[in-house]
């Protein structure tokens, strides 16, 4: 029960701290990358820590999937301790890229279009009202981008707790 309502609320606030700030030339703290991998870097430090209190020495299971030889123990663990690892770079820079490009395009648009409209000339005009347009289904998309980021985000950093939790 705890991890599901931990899931739930991490998913709340990532959903409306993306939406809310969806406007051009407005950046926001899930676009830093460096901030969403310090965010991520800290639930798995805790997910961690957490499976390590509870398993002990069986922590170290995470590094030997189970039914494997022996002798491929030289290739897998080094192999399974940079999977481990990489969880939480992989899963800060997912969301940061994904949400910097969605910016980036809104950005690319409405510069497109102010330069359009100062142009002074009828087609400028025109193009700047149209690029002007386009940004509201832009926007609407990049909505429906933080809502499934911010799933994503959620479910992973779920998966991972089921893994501290059971080992596997």
């Amino acid at each position: 029960v705890g991890g599901l309502e931990c899931s739930r609320v991490l998913f709340r606030s990532k959903q409306w701290y993306q939406r809310r700030v969806r406007v051009p030339y407005i950046e926001m703290p899930t676009q830093i990358i460096g901030c969403t991998v310090a965010m991520s870097t800290t639930l798995i430090a805790g997910l961690t820590i957490k499976c390590i209190a509870k398993h002990k020495l069986d922590f170290a299971s995470f590094f030997f999937p189970p039914g494997a030889p022996i002798g491929l123990a030289p290739l897998l663990v080094p192999v399974e301790t940079i999977s481990f690892f990489s969880r939480a770079v992989s899963l800060g820079v997912r969301l940061g890229a994904n949400l910097t490009a969605g910016h980036m395009i809104l950005h690319i648009i409405s510069d497109f279009g102010a330069q359009m409209l100062a142009s002074g000339t009828v087609g400028g005009g025109i193009g700047g009202v149209l690029c002007t347009a386009a940004l509201v289904p832009v926007c609407i998309l990049e909505m429906a981008v933080a809502v499934v980021q911010a799933y994503v985000f959620c479910m992973l950093t779920t998966m991972y707790l089921n893994d501290a939790h059971e080992l596997h």
